[in-house]
């Protein structure tokens, strides 16, 4: 139900998607899966631990996708789930919320939709390493 209605969300626009790049989310997210996700609003979203974002890297152009694991005032701390092969706070300290770019609302597992949303030009491609 909840894909459904961020299918349709994205239809609307209020959806973004993103392709995932990499091993760093195993096992909840695999090399390929595709997301989608809401932009980030500092004074509308609620940031919570466990919560999946994407975000821009604090030192490179890269942009990431880790799960959060700390939450202050103007930062936040990111891990990925497979925490021998990611990049995350553990590396690069905490990540400061205007650095956030969106926040993930479920994965798309239907390989039709995935084809089809593929090339659609509302998707972000991540680099989640």
């Amino acid at each position: 139900l909840k894909r459904f209605f961020d299918l349709i969300l994205y239809f609307l626009g209020l959806r973004k998607t993103a392709i995932i790049c990499g091993d760093s989310m195993l096992p909840t997210l695999k090399d390929g899966d595709i997301v989608f996700f809401k932009k980030y609003k500092q004074d509308e979203s609620l940031l919570e631990i466990g919560r999946i974002v994407i975000f821009s890297h604090p030192l490179t152009k890269k942009r990431l996708i880790k799960r959060i694991n700390i939450v202050n005032t103007n930062s936040i701390g990111v891990l990925g789930d497979n925490i021998e092969f990611s990049e995350d706070s553990n590396n690069f300290g905490l990540v400061n919320k205007e650095k956030i770019i969106g926040l993930v609302t479920s994965k798309l597992s239907n390989l039709k939709l995935k084809n089809i949303l593929i090339q659609k030009e509302r998707r972000t491609s991540l680099n989640p390493k």
